[in-house]
Order: C-alpha cells, then sequence, then structure tokens
C-alpha cells in the first residue's frame, strides 16, 4: 500500500504526494511518448508553411495570383503574373517579388475563321500568292485582338452532317462554300470570314469592339459583304445546314446563302470598318489588279497583296491623323536610347508600295492617301499627350541606365546617386503634362500603367525598352513581331540598326538623326524637335550633338547592359539579388569587387527611383507576355497549315 503524508496544507486540505515512484515500464513508456512528441514538433516546425500576402486582419483572405509558368527559371528574363489589382502602382506589394510585375489578365481573343483547301491542286505560283495572302488575314486580325483560324477538309469531314452532304447533286461552287460551312459548324459559335475580308478602321469602332466580345446569339450577316463575314451561335449555325440540305433547289444554286429564307439572317447595315475585296469590286474600282488577274493569276494575286497592305497601312495613318510621337524624355542625354523608335516611326510614315498609289479602301473611298510630299507629322514631345489620333513611340530605360546618360559618366556611387539625382526622372517628366510636377511616383506609376496596358490605351502605343536587343524573331524589335503588332508589313528599313543602336557607328547616328529622308520633324529644320513651344535657340543647342557626345552615350548605354547583365546564361543580372559576399571563381579578385559594387549600384538606382524602377519592369513584362502568346498560337497553327503561310 502506498504511504500517503497526513500533513495539511495552507488551505486545510490533506496533500496526496509524494506519490508512488512509476515502474521502470511505465517509465519507459512514458520516456517514448515524450520523445514521439518531441519528434513531431520538431518535424513540424522545419516543415515550410505557406504564407498569405496581404492578409488583412477584418477582411477575407485571398489566393496568390498565378504566375507565367514559363518564365519563372531564369531570373534574367522577364516575371510577371496576371491579377485584376495589376494597377497597384507596386507589384511586389501583391506578388512579394519585387521583381516580378503584375499585368491585368490577357484580354481572351474570340476565334475569327476562315476555309482554305490547301489540298486542291493549284499552280505553286498560285499557292505561294494564296499563302501571303493569308499571312496578310492573320496579321490584320490579330492586331485587331481576335484569332485567326485557318480551316480545311478535316474540320468539315467531322461534322456530323458531312454525310448528309455527300449524297447531295450540287454544283461545284456550292460544294465549296458548303464544305466552309461545314468546317464554321464542327468548331461551333464564332466569326466565319473570307480571307479577303480585313478589318480596316480604328481598334474601338463598334463593329470589331461587339465581334470581340465572342457573344454572337443568332445568324448574322452584314450588309454590303455578300458571304463573306458571319457571326452566329452554334445551334443556328446547324440549323442553316439542315435547312440548306433538305432546299429543294439544292442542285441549281451556287451559294448558300441562296438556299436559306430571309428568316435565317438578323441583317445588319454595312461596317464601316470592314473591307471585302470581292471580284466585283477589284473590277469597278482596282481595275490594274483585276486585269492582272485575269492575265496571269499568281501575278494579279501578288499585286492585290500588296494593295491590301499598303490600304492596311493607309488605314493606320488616317486613324492617327494627328501623326506619331516619338517621346524623348531628357533628350539631350539620351539621344542614343531612342534611335530606334525614329526608325521605326520613319518607317510607319513611309508609304508602302502599291499597284495603284493614290486608291483608297473599299470601305473609305474618301480617305486621304499616302503621299511622299505631305508626310505624315513626326514630333518628339518630352511628356505623353493621351490622344487618340495621335500614336506615341516610348523607349524606357532602366534606372541604373537613365543615371549613367544623365550623369555622364559609368563610375556612379551610391552617394552620387542619393545626393545628386531627382526622384524618378524618367517617368516624372513623362507624365508633367497629364499630372503636373508635385505628385508622387505612386499615382504617376496608375496612370503610366493604365497608358500602357489598359484596353482603351494600350493600341494606342507602343513601348520599348532601351537596353533589349532584336537579334531574332521573339524580340521586341524584329521586323516579324512589329508586323504581327501593327497588322500589316512595314516599308523597308534598316533592321540592324533598329536591334542595336550601340553597333552603330557614331557618324552613321549623326547623319541619320540630320537627314530629313530619315528623320521629318513636325515643324521645325532641327533634327530633333518638339510640337511643344519653346525659345528659339533653346533646345537646338543641345540637340546639335556631335560625335563625341554621342560617341559617350554609346558607350555608357553599352556599359549599362552590361551591367544589369539580361543575358539569359549569366549567373547574376536584372533578377538577381546581392548577397553581400564577394564573387569567386575565374575572375580575379579585383574583378570580383568591381562586379559586386556595381550591382549594389545597380540596387541602389533601383530603390531610390522605385517608381521608374517598377515603369520599367511593367513594360518589360508586358512586351514580353504579348510576344509569348503570340508564339504560343502560331506554334499550334503552324501544325494546320503549311510554313509558307507565315511567311517563313
Amino acid at each position: 500500500m502506498p504511504r500517503y503524508s497526513s500533513r495539511a496544507n495552507r488551505s486545510g486540505h490533506y496533500s496526496a504526494y509524494p506519490r508512488e515512484r512509476p515502474s521502470p515500464r511505465k517509465l519507459w513508456r512514458y520516456t517514448a511518448a515524450a520523445g514521439c512528441l518531441i519528434f513531431i514538433l520538431l518535424l513540424i516546425k522545419s516543415s515550410p508553411v505557406p504564407t498569405t500576402p496581404n492578409l488583412h486582419p477584418f477582411g477575407p483572405t485571398a489566393h496568390r495570383p498565378p504566375s507565367s509558368p514559363s518564365n519563372t527559371t531564369n531570373p534574367s528574363e522577364p516575371r510577371w503574373s496576371n491579377h485584376w489589382r495589376w494597377l497597384n502602382p507596386f507589384s511586389g506589394s501583391i506578388t512579394d517579388d519585387e521583381h516580378r510585375s503584375v499585368l491585368p489578365p490577357p484580354r481572351e481573343r474570340p476565334p475569327i475563321y476562315t476555309y482554305y483547301d490547301q489540298d486542291a491542286e493549284k499552280d505553286q505560283g498560285i499557292k505561294a500568292a494564296e499563302n501571303k495572302l493569308l499571312l496578310i488575314w492573320r496579321r490584320a486580325w490579330w492586331a485587331h485582338g481576335f484569332k485567326p483560324v485557318v480551316l480545311g477538309k478535316a474540320e468539315a469531314m467531322n461534322n456530323p452532317l458531312y454525310e448528309r452532304f455527300q449524297v447531295r447533286k450540287m454544283e461545284h461552287t456550292l460544294g465549296a462554300d458548303m464544305m466552309r460551312w461545314l468546317a464554321w459548324g464542327q468548331m461551333g459559335q464564332g466569326i466565319l470570314s473570307n480571307w479577303l475580308v480585313l478589318p480596316m478602321g480604328p481598334y474601338h469602332e463598334h463593329l470589331l469592339s461587339f465581334l470581340r466580345r465572342g457573344e454572337y446569339p443568332k445568324l448574322t450577316r452584314y450588309e454590303g459583304l455578300h458571304s463573306g463575314l458571319f457571326s452566329s451561335d452554334k445551334a443556328s449555325i446547324e440549323a442553316a445546314l439542315k435547312e440548306a440540305l433538305d432546299a429543294p433547289n439544292l442542285a441549281k444554286s451556287t451559294s448558300l446563302r441562296d438556299l436559306l429564307s430571309s428568316e435565317t439572317f438578323a441583317v445588319d447595315p454595312k461596317p464601316s470598318a470592314i473591307a471585302f475585296y470581292h471580284s466585283t469590286t477589284l473590277a469597278d474600282h482596282y481595275k490594274a489588279v483585276s486585269a492582272s488577274l485575269t492575265d496571269s493569276k499568281a501575278t494579279g494575286l501578288l499585286l492585290l497583296a500588296d494593295l491590301i497592305i499598303s490600304h492596311l497601312h493607309l488605314t493606320f495613318l488616317n486613324t492617327f491623323s494627328s501623326g506619331i510621337a516619338i517621346l524623348t524624355p531628357h533628350r539631350s542625354h539620351t539621344l542614343l536610347i531612342h534611335y530606334p523608335a525614329i526608325t521605326l516611326a520613319n518607317a510607319l510614315t513611309t508609304c508602302s508600295t502599291s499597284p495603284i498609289p493614290t486608291s483608297c479602301p473599299p470601305n473609305n473611298p474618301s480617305c486621304a492617301p499616302c503621299s511622299s510630299s505631305q508626310p505624315v507629322a513626326l514630333s518628339t514631345p518630352q511628356p505623353y499627350q493621351n490622344s487618340s489620333t495621335l500614336f506615341t513611340i516610348g523607349t524606357i530605360p532602366h534606372p541604373y541606365t537613365l543615371a549613367s546618360l544623365l550623369s555622364k559618366t559609368a563610375a556612379l556611387s551610391i552617394p552620387h546617386i542619393r545626393r545628386n539625382s531627382a526622384r524618378d526622372p524618367w517617368l516624372v517628366s513623362t507624365t508633367s503634362k497629364t499630372l503636373g510636377p508635385t505628385l508622387g511616383g505612386p499615382d504617376r506609376l496608375v496612370t503610366f500603367k493604365e497608358s500602357v496596358a489598359s484596353e482603351a490605351s494600350a493600341s494606342r502605343s507602343l513601348w520599348l525598352v532601351a537596353e533589349e536587343e532584336g537579334q531574332d524573331d521573339r524580340s521586341a524589335l524584329s521586323r516579324k513581331e512589329l508586323e504581327w503588332y501593327f497588322g500589316f508589313a512595314l516599308p523597308a528599313y534598316n533592321v540592324s540598326t533598329l536591334s542595336d543602336p550601340t553597333a552603330l557607328k557614331t557618324s552613321t547616328i549623326t547623319a541619320a538623326l540630320a537627314s530629313p529622308a530619315l528623320y521629318r520633324p513636325a515643324s521645325s529644320s532641327s533634327p530633333l524637335s518638339s510640337s511643344s513651344s519653346r525659345s528659339p535657340g533653346e533646345e537646338d543647342s543641345k540637340n546639335s550633338l556631335g560625335d563625341k557626345e554621342l560617341e559617350h552615350q554609346r558607350t555608357l548605354l553599352a556599359h549599362a547592359k552590361t551591367v544589369l547583365n539580361l543575358d539569359a546564361g549569366s549567373e547574376s543580372g536584372i533578377g538577381s539579388r546581392w548577397t553581400g559576399r564577394r564573387r569567386t571563381g575565374s575572375k580575379a579578385d579585383s574583378e570580383g569587387d568591381d562586379d559586386v559594387s556595381e550591382e549594389r549600384v545597380r540596387m541602389a538606382a533601383e530603390a531610390w527611383h522605385l517608381a521608374d524602377a517598377e515603369a520599367w519592369r511593367f513594360v518589360r513584362a508586358w512586351g514580353a507576355r504579348g510576344r509569348e502568346e503570340r508564339g504560343e498560337w502560331e506554334g499550334g497553327e503552324k501544325r494546320f497549315v503549311g510554313r509558307g503561310a507565315w511567311g517563313d
């Protein structure tokens, strides 16, 4: 029997201690249980616990926005996430990663279909010309926010109504039209277009905006476009096909539209932003092309391709009747980084080759034809101007690059950046006209991001990064990417100088900027002139830079590219963080110290100019996402059509 103490405690109760000593078996069990508990606690503590960013104590928690899976492996590549809070001034407050930009969710592109039988036996010259026209059709609709898809016999044969179609007797012309509708019906709702129907009007024209919504409640045709354009839901397409296949006059008709009753279609007025190069239109308004088609179809189709390209280009110039503005903040120090934009603007204002130079698009007979004697106005304002009739090309440098150019030295230091440079000089200069001189960086960032990526403004501007080069087809400055961006083939210009201005000879830059043949100012004989008012000689003296100054800018820009180290194979770069330790390896210790010092200066420039750095990363990510989207779409579509239809 255990013995208990009979002594009373202070409260008058008897204590039950000392207890009986536990047996060895119980002691082992207690020890094992305690050890297991300690092991579990240590395991829980060492396991990674997911964090919840932006946790509001009095509001609901939010999931972390998904990041793009294709841009997370290399820290030197632009990184982004898609989220509806993209107008938050600083992306790091949403992503917990200051080098990842938050972009608006991608706008879904509704598909627009056309039909082309690439298996038909044709002359190779005719096929090559038709492939060129298909490429023109694709580029134009892509630039206006659609996803162009070329259908063929395979889609038509997969339609359940194809068996009924096979047993019907009909004219060859009607059979080809029926195959087009069968392929469209197999894909479901959407837009069916002839590949000679193209968008030629402002991006925000009301019919184009309606079609981009992707909702088509009924089968609709458009006055004046014959059978060139339809929009419909899946049920209406299927009903129309069944009605046509059961029509009593099937064997004598030449068009599916003739087999349908008037109640089947809803007829909308003639659109002002859609052009159809129908055979009757060519015969009435473009006789030279029509005659060439009669003599040699291949030659005539190539002339038609040149005519359509010139009309697409002319539509762009007529849409932006106020001209093209090349933003040049701090132009006296940053002349070199604006050279690619100047070269591109000159190409955009150069008239395209056309078999009928003075002709207008069929949907806009009262256009203003392109004329070398009356060129489109070019201006070089420092601030951004928000105008629907002005197209803007902006080039944004990294804060380190701009600090080096403004200071005219590559030997930057952290004290120099903090003591001798104003905060966010590029963004302040760019937004000074719309926001004034007093607002801070966060407020300016919201307006700037809207100017770059909002649906209302994205079609009116092109934003480039000063440090990126265009050495391949996926770069922002490659001819291929620019032509898909604008929707038409650009007139000839020097691709190599556009890709890398640092590779130019200084004399070439000086001559190019001074030559009216390459750069035409709006209202001044100065190589770079602003449309804003200024006192005579004030800016001319700043813009009249000699060979020595341009050579110095070229050296500073090349050095800045090395410091930013945007190459994919680098161990450090714009996405890396300085750890405070010197890197070692094959380089000498002194070189390692220089690398670390420059990296610290770069990080200091980003920290001191937070808004400029955020704007630079935003523009870089915005362009990279657009190029990635088009590349993925092109890679998928190339499986269904030949390489010749892509201009390869």
